[in-house]
């Protein structure tokens, strides 16, 4: 399923930074919280979605 999503994104001409797959136990509050915050700051730094029109 990630795989088709990224050949998704790929198709739409957004950027392959913009998704992200990371396997984090329920254990593990303080990497999530590393992760989603570093994952906001680079998703921000991209700016906007630039998407191609698909026919």
């Amino acid at each position: 399923m990630f795989r088709m999503t990224q050949k998704l994104i790929d198709l739409l001409g957004i950027n392959a930074k913009r998704l992200r797959l990371e396997w984090i136990s329920s254990a593990e509050g303080t990497k999530f919280a590393e992760v989603a915050t570093q994952f906001t700051k680079e998703i921000n730094t991209l700016g906007p979605i630039n998407m191609k029109q698909v026919a």
